[in-house]
């Protein structure tokens, strides 16, 4: 039954940070209008789709991943080539309207076909040799598909593809993947402190043997001031611990409505952030009452969505400099398979901890697909910018030959870290 938990959780993690990220790269490219043909959860076979539009929505059998095919973004391959035999129908002004591939159509008045050359992004046309040996030019309708498993694909017009964009609004289509996972932390940590409170500065659980049982502090003791300063939130308490370090201090608390002051010494704690990287934080040893207002949860769920970026940036950092520094190791990074396991380590300790894991991932999946690698959005990002600064788009073939080494980098990356992962983890 446990495992059935898991690997529910795993698939609605999973689901909704793909999800949130390929969306956003839409949301913004239909709005720049770029056709968006398909939209899939997964990689690899189709297990279901449907459509809607013009866009197809698929789930696919490998949850490695998503995307967002989006015409004319050098991604995508057009299903007819050169050599290909196809039928085509025509409108009235011998402009292509329909390139038939099978036999599921009920189409009349066709014509059939061999391809010998052909442009979908730029020149739109296709030359082919008929029946009767002869060769013929036809341009492709302004509205055109193609016709597959009884299915209609619309071929992007120049209009409507990525290539031809504004360089802002390929800018912002790239970044919106990114940024709607940045949205979706900031979401969870404010749905999170509007269901829990946020921390007061009044003392809720004491932790055993640390700094504040010992100096005898005790449940619904209120902080009023550590050393000199007055406290009025929690996070003074976090700062001025911090401050103080390992040094002896004054702390007072209100107690029935009088004032006491203890003196304590707060506790060293070393978290592992990476394997070469420790986060040292001091620390009381309790955990505080939490309150429950309109305002307090907004301010709550940007701070700790702020404290997360800092968290996995400083994570990433740490890990790229390692790869400098020799201290590089695959156990650093996760795949699917390590999240699962992470989810099913944290799906047994509540509901509530699967939110902040969700948090946390999406704040890394975000600032991950920054990095400037070429098949990422942040290696694509640069290729705009540099179109940006100097007017004009990096030539078109070494763009596609950066984006497919960077692809089949990243690509060889996943497949080392998720047998990695499977070592790990279950063998």
């Amino acid at each position: 039954m446990s495992f059935l938990v898991t690997i529910f959780a795993f698939i609605i993690v999973f689901g909704v940070l793909v999800s949130v990220h390929e969306y956003g790269h839409m949301f913004f490219a239909k709005r720049a209008g770029i056709m968006c043909p398909e939209f899939a959860i997964g990689m690899g076979p189709k297990i279901f789709s449907f459509r809607k539009n013009e866009t197809l929505y698929t789930i696919r059998l490998l949850p490695v991943g998503g995307y967002v095919r989006m015409a004319g973004d050098g991604l995508e391959e057009p299903p007819v080539k050169p050599g290909m035999h196809v039928k085509i129908k025509l409108n009235e002004k011998d402009e292509i309207t329909h390139i038939i591939l099978d036999d599921q159509h009920k189409f009349q008045q066709i014509e059939a076909i061999e391809v010998k050359q052909c442009d979908f992004k730029e020149g739109l046309f296709i030359e082919g040799v008929d029946s009767d040996e002869e060769r013929h030019h036809y341009a492709i309708a302004h509205k055109s598909y193609f016709v597959e498993n009884g299915s209609l694909i619309q071929i992007a017009p120049k209009n409507r593809q990525f290539t031809y964009k504004k360089p802002y609004q390929k800018f912002l289509t790239l970044f919106a993947g990114p940024l709607f996972n940045f949205l979706l932390t900031l979401v969870l940590f404010i749905g999170l402190a509007y269901y829990q409170g946020t921390p007061t500065t009044t003392i809720g659980q004491l932790a055993d043997n640390y700094p504040a049982q010992k100096a005898g502090l005790h449940s619904g003791d209120k902080i009023v001031k550590i050393g000199d300063q007055k406290i009025t939130d929690k996070q003074q308490i976090n700062d001025k611990i911090n401050e103080i370090k390992s040094n002896k201090t004054k702390v007072t608390v209100e107690r029935d409505g009088k004032d006491k002051t203890v003196e304590l010494t707060p506790k060293k704690v070393e978290q592992k952030i990476t394997k070469t990287k420790t986060q040292t934080s001091y620390v009381l040893g309790f955990q505080a009452k939490n309150e429950h207002s309109a305002f307090k949860p907004l301010v709550s769920g940007f701070e700790k969505s702020i404290e997360a970026g800092k968290y996995i940036f400083t994570a990433i950092v740490g890990l790229i400099a390692s790869i400098f520094t020799g201290g590089f190791s695959f156990d650093m990074l996760n795949g699917p398979v390590g999240i699962y396991h992470n989810v099913d380590t944290v799906v047994k300790t509540g509901i509530i901890n699967v939110i902040q894991l969700t948090a946390l991932l999406s704040v890394n999946l975000g600032l991950m697909n920054l990095l400037p690698i070429p098949a990422l959005d942040g290696g694509r990002i640069l290729f705009v910018l540099y179109e940006a600064i100097f007017r004009k788009p990096l030539n078109k073939k070494v763009e596609s030959a950066i984006i497919a080494v960077g692809a089949v980098f990243v690509l060889i990356i996943m497949v080392l870290v998720t047998w990695n992962d499977i070592q790990r983890y279950f063998l």
